[in-house]
């Protein structure tokens, strides 16, 4: 009873998750329409060479090349980067974990991994990881990059991607940390083989040649602007891309988290449903016959009601924001039901009239 309790709460718990999870995300998806309109009314395209004091406190997009006027380093390994960012990547040889079923069913492999694996939480002993790692990952970002005339702020610069291997490391700077020079991989193994707790670092730069900006310029800076709902625009990409095309990148990337989000909470609703029923399920599991059944019965129940109790609260949802959009949605929903009671009681007819 203690374990079906347990199940049956944290349906509950899954069920309301999924819930909050749908109406926060209708909210969200609203304001970032409503910004990014705000955005495309007020942004100008303006020339990267040149400042134009008329724009200071606006809205602007530029494109052009990135100027590095600073090369970049690690000083700790001695690493020198002429170009905007450099990335010191640190990984460890640890354990890793997969479990399968409720029977603890689990297997371990051996993993390269730029994060700490906690082995305290393993199923079975014998496989435990360090706590700590010899040195840390790292970014380091140039003080002096220009896109035209305009200096470009850490934060920007931050968004750009380190995709290019540095290849010519030392053997003298890996002697200096103890360590050896392997594949272009300062390390600690020994030439005998990976231990579990070794370490390899790489670093990486990135070889972009031009960038965009959608930011509020002030100065020969560039700050973010902050819509009427809250969002920001303090964006920067790499190639060249006017204004419309940035809006047109950031609406594609907030309708996928929209609808990924709208995913995930209709399957939390699903799922919160789908545990409630799991008493019945278990019990009803005894007979062989009896349960498969009962399985498929709760589990299309469960897809019903979740997508059904779904649709409502994102119709809810847009009700606050887009009243028009939400009482059509709803008209919808309710024409289908109505439309499936129809098709039901013509089944039954028909049902009646072959049995007599």
């Amino acid at each position: 009873m203690k374990n079906k309790g347990g199940s049956i709460m944290g349906g509950v718990v899954i069920l309301i998750i999924g819930i909050t999870l749908l109406w926060w995300n209708e909210g969200n998806n609203v304001r970032n329409i409503q910004s990014v309109n705000e955005g495309l009314k007020n942004y100008t395209d303006v020339k990267s060479d040149k400042i134009n004091e008329k724009y200071d406190g606006k809205l602007v997009a530029t494109s052009g090349k990135l100027i590095v006027n600073t090369d970049v380093s690690d000083d700790e390994f001695n690493v020198i980067s002429k170009s905007a960012v450099l990335m010191r990547s640190v990984e460890m040889y640890q354990w890793q974990e997969e479990c399968e079923g409720e029977e603890n069913n689990c297997t371990y492999e051996k993993v390269w991994s730029d994060e700490l694996i906690d082995s305290s939480e393993f199923t079975n002993s014998g496989h435990d990881n360090p706590d700590k790692m010899l040195y840390e990952s790292e970014k380091f970002i140039s003080q002096d990059v220009n896109l035209g005339a305009f200096k470009i702020p850490d934060k920007l610069l931050d968004k750009l991607s380190t995709k290019k291997r540095i290849k010519d490391l030392s053997e003298e700077v890996a002697n200096s940390h103890s360590l050896r020079l392997n594949n272009n991989y300062y390390t600690n193994s020994s030439e005998e083989g990976i231990q579990i707790g070794d370490i390899r670092i790489s670093f990486y730069e990135n070889n972009t040649k031009y960038v965009s900006v959608l930011a509020m310029q002030t100065d020969d800076h560039f700050k973010v602007y902050k819509t009427k709902k809250g969002k920001d625009f303090f964006n920067l990409y790499e190639d060249e891309y006017n204004g419309a095309d940035m809006f047109q990148i950031i609406t594609k990337q907030n309708n996928f988290g929209k609808w990924l989000l709208r995913i995930i909470g209709a399957l939390c609703v699903i799922m919160g449903i789908g545990s409630l029923f799991s008493p019945i399920q278990k019990l009803a599991d005894k007979v062989p016959v009896l349960g498969n059944i009962v399985n498929m019965t709760t589990g299309t129940v469960s897809f019903i009601f979740g997508i059904s109790i779904s649709l409502i609260v994102v119709a809810i949802a847009w009700f606050r924001f887009r009243p028009i959009l939400s009482i059509i949605l709803i008209v919808i929903v309710v024409a289908l039901i109505v439309l499936l009671k129809l098709y039901n009681k013509g089944m039954i007819k028909i049902s009646s009239k072959d049995e007599k």
